[in-house]
């Protein structure tokens, strides 16, 4: 007798190859390679130590807000298909809240993103979010994908352990279907409300500020706008706008917690934007032109910046991007991405502070490109520093710096200068500061290798951030 193989039976419905079960098979092995990413995620965070904005899972190309809803939004209408199909399975009933919850969540997120252009937003109950709960959005969001694909092989495991194929019976299908739609309206009204959105009106920027409710999203009209401002409650405010400030004080203040700027140029001031005592702020495509002292500055607090773009310094001391005194256990590192900074005496520089500098494009500054200094700690990656006076890369003052894949074109000597850390080198090591570099390309710099002074140590291993 020859032995033939059979179609595994794994769902006792109608047919052993249902449709159903086809469907709950194929969204248990999508599910399970998106959980696949989040449990990277959770190792880039939690055990590599970078931050939210830098932990993008395997494929980071993926980690768009729209990629996000689409999946969450293809499980939630498999949870309802499943539930109207399988009404007597319990799996189901735990499956679709969860699925619409989670649905509900990366609505209000993308929502968000579309009003604003701010991505990586805390949706409803992650920390900082509507309901402002304890976790971070990446913790939170493991969880919930957690237990999706938990219940998703509960529903399978169900369906397979009964004895005889159970159709669906009329009363209990209404019922499913009533529930579904209720919760889903229910959800739905809890989005449409998110964020309620306004545009700026009255005498002035300030008061259209000061007049906006607190957590809503203020659109400015196409213009220009007479600084200085202050934002002093959480709120978003979004472009297309020009701020223009005088040269005595800052044009915009940031001084409040989950604060968001998008798609504003900023013109002029002591400080361009500064930021105080706060958290939780999101800077996105910013440009800030003509500052006397600083184009972004950072104090005292934690921030993301992400696409800004800070030239045309009014000061040749003047520095682009600076996180300054904002070490502390109650503040996450400061985040800075995909900037353009030209010209002032520093390009981007930390002062006591823990810091990601990643993907930016410095030039032409007179001291030092990008700068880890005074008890710093800061991660260094992926930038590309040209034509610069006295150092590219700098890591100094008993601060520890990972200098990583970074491109240094065109350092020159400080000229009169006799310090041999200003002498055009590619990276300098200072002070006692202890640094970790890899893969870093060095062209043109008048001095060759890596400026190693005054007690300070080149590690073999990255050295380990203390957040």
């Amino acid at each position: 007798m020859v032995a033939t193989r059979r179609w595994p039976q794994v769902f006792t419905t109608s047919t052993p190859r249902s449709f159903a079960g086809f469907v709950l098979v194929a969204t248990i092995a999508v599910q399970t390679g998106h959980m696949f990413e989040h449990v990277v995620q959770m190792a880039q965070m939690h055990l590599w130590d970078q931050p939210p904005a830098f932990a993008h899972g395997m494929i980071g190309r993926l980690d768009l807000e729209w990629v996000h809803f689409l999946m969450t939004l293809a499980i939630a209408l498999v949870a309802v298909f499943l539930i109207t199909r399988w009404p007597a399975n319990p799996a189901c009933w735990l499956l679709m809240p969860l699925a619409l919850w989670h649905l509900a969540e990366h609505s209000v997120i993308l929502t968000a993103y579309l009003r604003t252009g701010i991505t990586g937003t805390s949706g409803i109950l992650a920390k900082g979010g509507l309901l402002n709960g304890p976790l971070a959005r990446p913790d939170l969001h493991f969880l919930y994908n957690a237990g999706v694909l938990v219940l998703l092989v509960g529903v399978w495991a169900w369906q397979r352990r009964l004895p005889n194929p159970v159709g669906r019976s009329r009363p209990a299908f209404l019922l499913a279907s009533a529930v579904t739609a209720g919760l889903a309206l229910g959800l739905g009204t809890l989005v449409v409300s998110a964020a309620p959105m306004r545009w700026a009106e009255g005498p002035s920027l300030q008061a259209a500020i000061d007049a906006a409710p607190a957590r809503s999203v203020l659109h400015l009209r196409p213009g220009l706008y007479l600084g200085p401002v202050t934002i002093r409650k959480p709120l978003t405010v979004v472009g297309p706008a020009t701020i223009v400030g005088g040269p005595d004080q800052p044009t915009v203040t940031i001084a409040a917690t989950g604060v968001s700027l998008a798609q504003v140029d900023v013109s002029g001031g002591d400080v361009g934007i500064l930021v105080t005592r706060s958290i939780r702020v999101n800077l996105e495509d910013i440009r800030v032109s003509g500052a006397v002292r600083r184009g972004i500055d950072i104090v005292l607090s934690s921030a993301q910046v992400h696409s800004c773009e800070v030239s045309d310094p009014a000061s040749s001391f003047a520095w682009g991007v600076d996180v300054v005194n904002s070490m502390g256990s109650n503040r996450p590192p400061s985040t800075i991405q995909g900037c353009r900074v030209s010209g002032g005496q520093e390009g981007i520089v930390s002062h006591a502070s823990m810091v990601f500098i990643r993907d930016n494009q410095v030039q032409k500054t007179a001291l030092r490109g990008i700068a880890v200094t005074e008890m710093s700690e800061g991660d260094v990656d992926h930038n590309r520093i040209e034509d610069v006076m006295g150092t590219g890369l700098y890591c100094g003052d008993r601060s520890f710096c990972n200098l990583r894949q970074n491109t240094v074109v065109g350092a020159r000597a400080q000229p009169n200068v006799p310090a041999n850390w200003t002498a055009g080198f590619g990276a300098v090591v200072l002070f006692g500061a202890d640094a970790y570099l890899e893969g870093n390309d060095f062209q043109r710099v008048a001095a060759p290798g890596v400026g190693v002074f005054l007690d300070s140590t080149l590690h073999q291993q990255p050295v380990k951030m203390a957040m």
